[in-house]
């Protein structure tokens, strides 16, 4: 099949119009088949009615005296021939009540042998100045036939005529219909084409579009932005990298060079340091990415306790206590595991890193929120504002680390719609994430 044949056949404008098409044809089809079966079945009916009719019409064109003594018909209208002409198909006699006819139609005469036609009668009886008259009327079927041969013809052919001209006149409609409600999807098409790596802050209109393809519109636009953040973030992510890591990489390189004699203890150090930054990256690159959560019920108590037996050999490496409190020990969230793991784990070890020799870092555990607390020197206000942004560093740090661990928390937060908050304290700093 040629392939401008399959993409009309799958267009919806080519569907639109078979649909419409098989719709008028079996339209057609069933009020020819309703109208065949009323012809059929009703030629006895169309018949006494007929001659009901003709009864009626006698009746209304009979004349009286003022003693309302019958004097004959006046007929007003084209019927008065059609007895004189066709005798032996329509016949009419007016009666008294004593059966003596008064008036009737011209008798038909029948050749010898010749059959006679089966009428259908009807019988009318009008009373007048105390009088009553019986009219009988009769119809032969052919003459009822021939009448309604002509109608029915008429009406198949009307009805035909209409059909044909309603199809093309609606297919008409339809196709220049489709074709402008179908112009503002083609232009979106187009304008969705356009949309590359270096311009994916660009966004399909939104207006003038039918109601029906707005949400499809919205959520490709929705995705756009999701797909601008993480090409951002992930340039954003190789910048970072690629300036965190030239310059240890470049001390090494040098100190290599030199032979590295007498430097085993720095270069091993060094090389722990740059071990560390590259872990980190990698989980910030894994948490950065929503689709690698897998979220679960989560009891808080158990995770917590398992962080801190995690981190109690830091802990007594700094010589500071770490305190685990909280409310209710049932208490659930719903989240990743690994997530929020890394998370506290994250919090408390900035802690401990900040903490003075012999104080204590506290772990409260709340329903709604969880706080991490030391008295350590504190935060200085003006750090607030960058305390999560990727590779900052408070400068009167005391350790060394790659300043990716408060952004991987903030991360974390941010793909749970958790809030995250820092404030600092006298002495020491706080921090809160609150669930929900």
């Amino acid at each position: 099949m040629p392939q401008w044949r399959h993409e009309w056949r799958q267009s919806l404008t080519f569907k639109l119009l078979a649909s419409y098409l098989l719709a008028w044809v079996l339209t057609v089809a069933l009020v020819g088949a309703v109208l065949w079966l009323v012809f059929q079945f009703q030629t006895s009916d169309r018949a006494r009615h007929s001659a009901e009719r003709i009864a009626h019409v006698v009746a209304d064109t009979l004349v009286f005296d003022a003693q309302g003594r019958l004097l004959g018909l006046d007929w007003q209208d084209e019927l008065q021939w059609l007895p004189a002409a066709l005798p032996e198909d329509l016949s009419y006699q007016v009666s008294d009540r004593s059966g003596r006819v008064h008036l009737q139609s011209p008798t038909p005469r029948h050749p010898g042998g010749a059959p006679q036609l089966p009428l259908y009668s009807h019988t009318l009886q009008v009373t007048r100045a105390g009088n009553t008259w019986t009219i009988q009327a009769r119809v032969s079927d052919r003459l009822v036939a021939l009448i309604h041969l002509g109608a029915e013809r008429r009406i198949g052919g009307t009805a035909l005529a209409t059909a044909v001209l309603s199809i093309l006149l609606l297919g008409a409609v339809l196709l220049l219909t489709v074709q402008r409600l179908l112009r503002p999807l083609r232009e979106t098409s187009a304008q969705a084409m356009q949309i590359g790596p270096q311009q994916l802050s660009r966004r399909l209109d939104e207006q003038n579009l039918p109601t029906e393809l707005k949400p499809l519109v919205h959520g490709f636009n929705q995705a756009l932005a999701r797909l601008e953040d993480g090409f951002r973030n992930q340039q954003r992510f190789l910048e970072n990298a690629a300036h965190e890591l030239k310059t240890p990489l470049a001390l090494l390189r040098g100190q290599i060079e030199l032979g590295g004699a007498g430097h085993t203890e720095q270069l091993l150090g060094d090389v722990d340091h740059l071990a560390r930054q590259v872990q980190q990256l990698l989980v910030l690159a894994e948490v950065s990415e929503r689709s690698n959560y897998q979220p679960a019920s989560i009891h808080l108590l158990p995770l917590a306790q398992e962080v801190i037996r995690f981190l109690s050999p830091l802990a007594t490496k700094h010589r500071v206590r770490l305190n685990l409190l909280f409310e209710d020990a049932s208490t659930m969230v719903h989240g990743d595991r690994m997530a929020l793991f890394v998370l506290l784990k994250n919090l408390l070890e900035n802690a401990l890193n900040f903490s003075p020799a012999d104080s204590t870092v506290s772990l409260v555990l709340r329903k709604q929120s969880l706080l991490v607390r030391d008295v350590g020197p504190g935060i200085d206000p003006a750090h607030l504002p960058h305390l999560f942004e990727r590779f900052w560093r408070n400068p009167e740090r005391r350790h060394e680390g790659a300043g990716l661990g408060l952004s991987i928390c903030q991360e974390i937060a941010r793909a749970h719609d958790w809030q995250l908050e820092a404030r600092s304290l006298s002495p020491g700093a706080e921090f809160e994430l609150t669930f929900g």
